[in-house]
Parts: C-alpha cells; sequence; structure tokens
C-alpha cells in the first residue's frame, strides 16, 4: 500500500466526507436563494365571506391577494455575498480536515516505516553477532581466545536478541 493508497482509504472513513455532499448542497441552495429575484417565495390568499349564518341576505365577499416580498436595497448582494463566503467556507473546512488526515497519515506511515527499519537493522545486529559469538566459539575450542571472550560474545548476543524483541513489539 503506498502513502496515497493509505490516505485515501483513511479519508474515505472520516465523517468529514460523508458530510461533506449535504454541506455542499446547503452552500449551493444558499447562493441560489441569494440570486433569486424575491428574498421569500410569492404568496397567494384567497379568503371568502357569506352572510349566510347570520342573515341570509345573500351577501357574499371574496378577496384575493398577491404577496411579493422585496429585497431591501442593497440586501440581495449582501446575501449573495454570504452564500459565497459559505461556499468558500465549506471548501476551506473540507480542505483543513484532509490535511488533519493527510496529516496524521503521514505520521503513521513515517513511524510505520521508522519501526521496520529499526527491526531490520536490529535483525541485522543480531545475525552478525551470533555470527561473531560462532566465530569466538570455533576459536576459543582452537585455544585461541579466553572463555571470558565467548562470555563477552554470548552477552552481545542476548542484547541483540533483546532489541529485537523490542523493535517487534508493538
Amino acid at each position: 500500500m503506498t502513502l496515497s493508497q493509505a490516505f485515501e482509504a483513511a479519508w474515505a472513513r472520516q465523517p468529514e466526507l460523508a458530510a461533506l455532499a449535504a454541506r455542499r448542497d446547503a452552500a449551493r441552495a444558499q447562493q441560489q436563494a441569494a440570486q433569486s429575484w424575491t428574498p421569500e417565495p410569492l404568496a397567494v390568499e384567497v379568503t371568502g365571506k357569506t352572510d349566510r349564518l347570520n342573515r341570509n341576505l345573500g351577501t357574499r365577499e371574496y378577496e384575493a391577494g398577491l404577496a411579493i416580498p422585496l429585497w431591501l436595497p442593497g440586501e440581495r448582494g449582501r446575501s449573495q455575498a454570504l452564500a459565497q463566503a459559505e461556499g468558500r467556507a465549506v471548501e476551506s473546512r473540507t480542505t483543513a480536515a484532509q490535511l488533519r488526515v493527510a496529516a496524521a497519515v503521514r505520521d503513521a506511515w513515517w513511524n510505520w516505516q521508522r519501526a521496520r527499519a529499526d527491526a531490520a537493522t536490529a535483525q541485522g545486529q543480531l545475525d552478525n553477532a551470533q555470527r561473531i559469538a560462532a566465530d569466538v566459539g570455533k576459536r576459543l575450542k582452537a585455544g585461541d581466545l579466553a572463555q571470558a571472550d565467548q562470555h563477552q560474545a554470548d552477552g552481545a548476543v542476548a542484547a541483540a536478541q533483546a532489541t529485537v524483541a523490542q523493535a517487534q513489539a508493538p
């Protein structure tokens, strides 16, 4: 897995991504509302009155009304500016969330790479210490080295084994 694949996988699990579509839709709707001719929808009202209940003289009265809300001077421009600012804020928050996720993924990635390198280095040291201990053992049998040298080589192997165990620990 590459670093970019790790980021994509982590970003796909973020709650910000799940809410991103809804936030973008809300910002788009706010921009569309700010561009409309009226700040609110038109309203049509129809009422009727009769005197059937009281006198029943046959009088009827109907009233029809149309309510058209108007933008106040400068209100439409400010509303459009606010809608555009909200759209930019959504994108800015999204970018900030992506950067936070990228930073966390990058840190985890490099910590993992360092742990792998440390484990490989520790294993290499253990292999070298074991080869040296084996060589010291052969030279001890040949009478070339003292028993203290063998103990020192065995101590180096034990220390290298402890380092490998620490490097492999989670």
